[in-house]
């Protein structure tokens, strides 16, 4: 017994009880696999009741979203823009069964995929966000995406690159006042070539490109006090007593907003 199952006592009784839960399983497959098919359709009617539960509120809260998002883009200079949240299902016959009868994939995050759609300008039809919208537009869409859902984003920073393209500075003053009223909740870091929005910015980073020793690097300077000021004057097409006196009725301007 020793030879053939073990080298102990102990070893030997292991072993019989491994064999005997072995042929227990064998013997009692058929009744397992009724009762684990039985536990799966539940799961599964669960999973479909809960999913589409889920489901309905989404879509009561994409309508809001849509609503509260085209407000802040006309207030961004692209009025006319909708915006509009598509929701689509996969079929698959092992998934829940939906609303038609059909049975539909899962996942953790649900029962469909969403999709941000946009129509820039009237009279074109939705399209995905991700594919027609420029560079300005998308940093737009993503200010107005973090305003309206501010109190429910937990990025920490953001990042917004020539988000300034398309705008004037009357627009400028309109996105800088969002970006200092999110930067309450997230660090906000802002590319940008408009005076009217660089001068909301709490801290203002000049970058530059240089050739050192035949090598080009890139150098940062924090600007403070009249270095600052005489940047935003450069900013508004180069150093000059008019332009300077812009660049301190700017500085005004966004102080006003700012201790308010």
């Amino acid at each position: 017994m020793k030879r053939k199952y073990g080298e102990s006592i102990e070893t030997i009784l292991a072993y019989a009880e491994q064999a005997r839960r072995q042929v227990d399983a064998i013997t009692h497959a058929g009744e397992r696999i009724q009762e684990l098919e039985a536990e799966e359709v539940r799961l599964l009617e669960q999973l479909g009741a809960e999913g589409s539960t889920l489901s309905s509120k989404r879509r009561e809260e994409a309508q809001k979203l849509s609503l509260a998002l085209e407000r802040e883009l006309n207030e961004l200079q692209m009025s006319g823009t909708r915006f509009q949240v598509d929701f689509h299902t996969r079929p698959d016959p092992n998934g829940v069964s939906w609303e038609d009868g059909q049975r539909v994939a899962f996942d953790a995050s649900g029962l469909e995929r969403v999709e941000f759609l946009i129509a820039p300008n009237p009279g074109e039809g939705f399209k995905p966000l991700v594919k027609i919208a420029s560079g300005g537009e998308t940093s737009r869409m993503m200010l107005a995406l973090k305003n309206v859902l501010a109190s429910a984003d937990q990025i920490p920073t953001l990042i917004f690159d020539e988000i300034d393209q398309g705008i004037g500075g009357r627009v400028g003053s309109v996105v800088g006042q969002k970006l200092w009223r999110l930067a309450d909740k997230h660090q906000v870091l802002c590319v940008t070539h408009l005076p009217q929005l660089a001068a909301y910015g709490a801290q203002h980073f000049h970058v530059e490109k240089i050739v050192d020793e035949g090598r080009t690097i890139t150098r940062v300077r924090q600007l403070t006090g009249d270095t600052r000021l005489e940047e935003l004057a450069q900013m508004l097409g180069g150093i000059s007593p008019g332009t300077m006196q812009s660049a301190r009725e700017i500085l005004d301007t966004v102080n006003q907003h700012t201790t308010q």
